[in-house]
């Protein structure tokens, strides 16, 4: 049963539950600087070349990768860490986790992380973010976490890329930067830029047309992102650990 949630005014919603939020982390404290998160992670044919951007603009990225991926590329876990680049669990199927059993959410990133766990320590407090980022907003899937990493926080996002999105507008590989650049535009002007999470992935994994551009648009989207944040004086960093959580945060989430 999903939890009663409360509108409050246009865009603000309200969650309650009986003390089972886990923190969620929207927005980082420093506004002189950004997050990229990249979920979905890592493909062979687009990971490196990310890499390489992050490295030429002395960049650091959260990378949130896919364990049925992740299996297959080992080199390009343990490249990541080797950078300085965050990595956490994603599941292992992309499947949406909160719809599965807690038994099958808690097997699913059990084995994603013992997969990356042989690569660096594991983070404690751990920052989470399923597949689809299913069930921020549902209890049981918080008290599931909670079991599963106690500290454990749970990852949303301010902007978006929307990468989701952009392969299907393209009809060609001179498409893909002007698919990628306007919404890059749209992302650099989007006032929760400063201190903002941002979100994008790595060659997302679904089913829409435009597959063929996938690689195209995950590494052109990172360079764009890359060359806007500098020119607006950010610094691309890492997500940090989650703040303390107020003891009320528990019972209610906006």
């Amino acid at each position: 049963m999903p939890p009663p949630v409360v509108l409050v005014g246009e865009n603000v919603r309200i969650s309650w539950s009986l003390g089972q939020w886990r923190p969620v982390l929207r927005q980082l404290s420093d506004p002189s600087t950004v997050a990229i998160t990249v979920d979905d992670s890592p493909m062979p044919d687009t990971m490196p070349a990310m890499l390489d951007l992050l490295d030429r603009f002395g960049a650091r990225a959260t990378f949130f990768m896919s364990g049925c991926r992740a299996v297959l590329a080992p080199e390009l876990i343990a490249e990541t860490v080797a950078r300085g680049h965050a990595i956490y669990a994603h599941g292992w199927d992309h499947v949406r986790l909160d719809r599965e059993s807690p038994e099958r959410l808690i097997a699913d990133m059990d084995r994603c992380e013992a997969l990356l766990a042989q690569f660096r320590p594991t983070p404690d407090p751990y920052l989470v973010r399923l597949p689809y980022n299913g069930g921020w907003r549902n209890p049981r899937v918080h008290r599931t976490l909670a079991h599963w990493r106690p500290g454990c926080a749970v990852v949303h996002w301010g902007p978006s890329t929307e990468d989701h999105m952009i392969p299907t507008r393209c009809h060609s590989s001179a498409d893909v930067e002007t698919e990628c650049r306007r919404e890059t535009d749209r992302l650099l002007a989007d006032p929760r830029l400063p201190g903002g999470i941002l979100l994008m992935h790595d060659q997302p994994i679904n089913e829409r047309p435009g597959a063929e551009f996938k690689p195209q648009v995950t590494v052109t989207l990172m360079r764009l992102l890359l060359e806007g944040v500098t020119e607006r004086g950010l610094k691309a960093v890492t997500l940090p650990p989650p703040p303390p959580q107020a003891p009320w945060r528990r019972f209610i989430l906006s």
